[in-house]
């Protein structure tokens, strides 16, 4: 697995997540939502349920992070607890995306990179992830990541015309 630094273009930065970015990073998943082919959404949620979901994360210690360009959130990533059972506190379930501007510049891997660092120290000792079969790129990434298919939800999406599986994929959260 290659797990070196990827270097930014240096007008980004990767950073943890605050309130301060809800805003932002509203109209970046928003963005991404609206491509109807990533994200289970397919449309922004509200900035205070953006907000909301920020601080419920930051409360709880769970990796969340944002790459920033010119105050503008281009990307995320986050691991948030799966389950709130006891016995399955170890588990996080990785969620992230790159705004289609800035795909294929390493800002993917350098945000999945910090989340994954900081996943022990939150408590996973797992994380795991669902992704559409139709995702070649972010299959490649996670993949190069550590991260192994545990099975294959078949047809489980029908958009636009296009039927879809969704991957699921997971990995020790210290590999």
């Amino acid at each position: 697995m290659n797990t070196r630094p990827i270097p930014l273009p240096p007008e980004v930065l990767v950073v943890p997540t605050d309130p301060v970015h809800a805003a932002a990073l509203c109209r970046a998943v928003g963005e991404v939502a609206r491509e109807r082919r990533w994200l289970a959404a397919v449309e922004a949620f509200s900035e205070e349920e953006t907000r909301m979901f920020v601080q419920l994360n930051q409360a709880a210690g769970v990796p969340q992070w944002v790459a920033v360009w010119d105050r503008q959130v281009v990307g995320w990533c986050d691991i948030v607890r799966l389950y709130p059972h006891p016995g399955y506190e170890h588990n996080g379930r990785l969620g992230m995306g790159v705004v289609s501007a800035w795909r294929g510049l390493g800002l993917g891997k350098a945000l999945l990179d910090r989340a994954l660092a900081a996943a022990p120290a939150a408590g996973f000792s797992r994380v795991e992830l669902e992704v559409y079969a139709s995702n070649s790129a972010a299959q490649a990434l996670y993949r190069s990541r550590g991260f192994e298919v545990e099975g294959v939800k078949r047809g489980v999406r029908i958009l636009d015309g296009r039927v879809d599986d969704i991957v699921c994929m997971a990995r020790p959260a210290s590999p």
